[in-house]
């Protein structure tokens, strides 16, 4: 699951997928170094916790259409853009920039990455990716998934959560800022890190709906 996001992702996104599947590895563009995780905070109540969650949880799935750009790090230091179009509940297209030929697509049931290099499209449930968490539309971070870490650090949110069920390993981390999202990390079961930054985030767009058809090569 966190490795389709980390392919976004594959973040992805977020987004990382799925966390027992490598589907691609994005190419290698110069080297950066990834935002460094959120500092230290004071250890939140209980109550304190769970109001973080819900008011977090409230704000993101209040935002039902949105586009704008996303940056990605990768373990092996490379680093790729792109833009990204989101229409929830359970759609979201990224399109890498050049020389990326990857474009991820959730139609709201499957999960798709394609290669326009070699002419593949690959598959995989959305339920199985953390996108299915981020795209939900009655989003319940306790509910949905284990919930690893919350912190908060001036006007930024941290949430680490992490498949309930224990079959899929690696955690994704949301990012907020004011209750917006602004990104996510993921970390996969070798330890593996990849960040995703958005930013030029608009909400509340109008979006054509093809954006979220993905065919395969021969069903063009």
């Amino acid at each position: 699951m966190m490795n389709l996001i980390a392919s976004i992702s594959a973040a992805a996104l977020i987004m990382g997928a799925p966390l027992t599947m490598v589907l691609k590895q994005v190419p290698t563009s110069p080297s950066v170094s990834a935002p460094a995780p959120a500092a230290a905070a004071a250890p939140l109540t209980a109550a304190e916790r769970s109001k973080l969650l819900k008011e977090a949880a409230k704000a993101l799935a209040s935002v039902k259409t949105a586009r704008g750009k996303f940056e990605q790090y990768s373990p092996d230091g490379s680093y790729s853009t792109g833009q990204f179009a989101m229409s929830r509940p359970g759609k979201v297209r990224f399109d890498y920039d050049d020389p990326v030929p990857l474009v991820l697509v959730s139609d709201g049931t499957t999960v798709a990455l394609q290669d326009s290099d070699l002419e593949t499209t690959d598959r995989v449930p959305l339920a199985s990716t953390p996108l299915s968490l981020l795209l939900s539309s009655t989003l319940d971070f306790e509910k949905e998934a284990e919930v690893v870490d919350v912190r908060r650090t001036g006007d930024q949110t941290n949430i680490t959560v992490r498949d309930k069920t224990g079959e899929m390993d690696g955690t994704l981390t949301v990012v907020l800022a004011d209750n917006a999202l602004t990104g996510w990390r993921t970390v996969d079961a070798n330890g593996g890190r990849t960040s995703v930054l958005l930013s030029g985030v608009e909400t509340g767009a109008k979006l054509n709906p093809r954006l979220f058809i993905l065919k395969d090569f021969d069903n063009r």
